[in-house]
């Protein structure tokens, strides 16, 4: 009965006159009432994003996609045919929520008082601290100014006399000495910090040198970004949406955002161009992918790095990313009831989920039960409190390299997600695999070689 529908549909969309449809509206979309396209709707539209009025096709007509309408009426189809059966099977669930990120605010530039005759100075000027055997500096994973004697995370309440100058600290790598081996490689244990009470929440300094902060002109936090070159930058596109390149700044190096007093200090760099995927969708978030090209490169040292992209989408690809380990890194929120975000930059990780399982379990949330998720989205996590969450927009999820440990490529973009860190609920990512070819086309626009992204 369904079915027929369509077919009666479809034989009046013929009647119209020559070239009136095509005018309008694509090869893949038909010219239908509003109602019916809403009623068949299972993009998750309005649920991702703001809404925003269909293109119109004629009075009180719109755009449609051909598909869509297909995959209704075929699935009405059997559910009728169940409903006869065995009843309807399907129960909603939780709601999506989304809430603008909180911006984060610097230090003063001199060192403040912690006590008498101490002031609260990086760990690396100071001759005491709590170093461990490996010579790195231990610090509590969850540390606060209230139990820091009011210094900062990489901070200590050091005495006048222990301090040191700048430069002269044995701790410190000569930046000067810094050899690149190559793209993806990690810092397994971070550089100069042990975390203590490390509960697979929070990175290490420098463990993941290709993560990137975009801040806006007045040093707001806006979203996360890859290195991918020492001169390119990946995000998505529905997080610098409303931005031009004039109006945003590149941060890499960064892992504390309340501080500025790391051992190595985080490099800022202005965007020359801002390219983003021509067929993002503010409706669904498809294609939600820009690509950041800086004034001048960053330079490259232990803190900052460039990660590895992986090749153009193949089953095997596609194999690999779910047989691999994979992380989510970012400065968002640990989770939906979090009142603010983290300050220390936190790594998660998650498995990759394959996309018709993740559709499975999409369409038993606020989705619904038609809900497509698009080619451009790979899944990740559903695992109970492990997420990625508000705030981690444009961030990175990365996984191992086939044989390699300790190198990564990068599988996706923090793209959507409803809710977050709930039981058998993935979230959403930009495929980087899919749009790989779609990277070289900007690279090679932006002037720069294929070459130059190993």
């Amino acid at each position: 009965m369904w079915a027929d529908r369509l077919v009666v549909l479809l034989s009046l969309l013929s009647l119209l006159p020559a070239g009136w449809t095509q005018r309008s509206c694509s090869d893949l979309e038909i010219c239908t009432s509003k109602k019916l396209c809403l009623q068949t709707d299972d993009s998750g539209r309005g649920l991702l994003g703001t809404r925003i009025l269909y293109r119109s096709c004629g009075r009180e007509l719109v755009c449609c996609e051909k598909e869509q309408l297909e995959n209704f009426y075929a699935e009405e189809a059997e559910v009728e045919y169940r409903s006869q059966r065995k009843g309807y099977p399907w129960v909603g669930t939780t709601a999506a929520t989304s809430t603008k990120p909180e911006t984060t605010t610097t230090e003063l530039e001199d060192y403040k008082s912690c006590g008498e005759q101490r002031l609260c100075v990086p760990r690396h000027l100071c001759t005491t601290g709590s170093v461990n055997m490996d010579g790195r500096y231990v610090i509590t994973a969850r540390i606060n100014e209230a139990s820091n004697f009011g210094c900062r995370s990489v901070e200590i309440c050091c005495p006048e006399n222990e301090q040191i100058e700048e430069g002269q600290s044995r701790m410190q790598q000569n930046l000067k000495d810094f050899e690149y081996r190559g793209c993806g490689y990690s810092n397994s244990k971070g550089l100069y910090y042990q975390l203590d009470g490390y509960n697979d929440g929070e990175s290490t300094f420098a463990e993941f040198p290709w993560m990137v902060a975009l801040m806006d002109m007045e040093g707001n936090y806006i979203c996360g970004g890859s290195l991918i070159h020492p001169q390119m930058v990946l995000t998505s596109a529905h997080n610098v949406a409303n931005y031009s390149e004039d109006s945003l700044l590149a941060r890499a190096g960064d892992w504390d955002l309340n501080s500025q007093r790391e051992p190595h200090p985080y490099q800022m760099r202005r965007i020359r161009q801002l390219y983003r995927h021509e067929a993002f969708n503010k409706l669904t978030h498809s294609h939600d992918m820009a690509l950041m090209v800086l004034e001048r490169p960053f330079q490259l040292a232990p803190h900052i790095q460039p990660i590895c992209l992986p090749p153009a989408e193949t089953t095997q690809v596609q194999e690999d990313m779910r047989r691999a380990h994979c992380l989510a890194t970012g400065w968002g929120q640990s989770n939906s009831s979090a009142k603010s975000m983290e300050h220390l930059l936190k790594r998660i990780e998650l498995p990759v989920v394959e996309h018709e399982n993740c559709q499975r379990l999409l369409r038993r949330t606020i989705l619904g039960r038609r809900f497509r998720l698009h080619d451009s989205f790979l899944c990740a996590g559903g695992v109970e409190g492990k997420d990625t969450c508000k705030g981690d927009g444009g961030s990175p999820l990365f996984c191992s390299m086939p044989g390699q440990t300790d190198r990564y490529q990068l599988a996706g973009i923090v793209s959507w997600g409803i809710e977050c860190a709930e039981k058998d609920i993935p979230a959403a990512y930009t495929n980087v695999a899919y749009l790989r070819d779609w990277i070289n086309q900007m690279v090679v626009q932006a002037g720069f070689s294929l070459s130059d992204l190993v």
